[in-house]
């Protein structure tokens, strides 16, 4: 399992990374858009997805384990 998804605002903008990497790709508007493809990316690797405050502090966080028929093999 890897590092959980992030999503949180930087320069008036939000936007995703993996938890100790370089942002993924996109910037949003709004946290909800930010947030759909956030909970996506956490449901393919299994891992958790924690949402931050504008101001950075946790507002949630959600555990999206991998389904057995999501495993490759």
């Amino acid at each position: 399992m890897g590092g959980a998804v992030e999503t949180y605002c930087e320069d008036e903008a939000w936007r995703n990374r993996i938890r100790g990497s370089e942002p993924l790709p996109g910037t949003y508007t709004t946290r909800e858009a930010a947030l759909e493809v956030a909970r996506n990316e956490a449901r393919i690797r299994g891992v958790d997805h924690v949402v931050r405050r504008a101001d950075g502090t946790v507002a949630e966080r959600n555990r999206y384990p991998r389904r057995s028929e999501e495993i490759p093999g």
